[in-house]
């Protein structure tokens, strides 16, 4: 039985069974989610940072690139990757 959620008979409370654990694989905490995490992280950071210098500096296109090239690049990379996770 390949069922991780079934019920299991006969096991005294507090003694250890290292069929009841998971490995990081299988609980989804892998270095992909960690990279999509941190991506998506970056895009936050460069999305306030270039509407904070456009309320600052609304004149100042630098600024604006800057800020924004990143942030679209972060966000193409997500897309990307979220069209390989769906397809692969």
């Amino acid at each position: 039985m390949d069922d991780a959620y079934r019920i299991r008979t006969n096991q005294v409370s507090g003694e250890f069974d290292p069929s009841t654990t998971t490995d990081a694989a299988s609980s989804g905490a892998t270095s992909r989610d960690w990279v999509t995490s941190a991506l998506w992280a970056a895009l936050a950071v460069f999305v306030g940072l270039n509407a904070a210098f456009s309320i600052i500096r609304p004149d100042t296109i630098v600024f604006s690139l800057v800020f924004g090239i990143p942030g679209v690049l972060c966000l193409a990379v997500l897309v990307m990757r979220y069209l390989s996770r769906r397809h692969g």
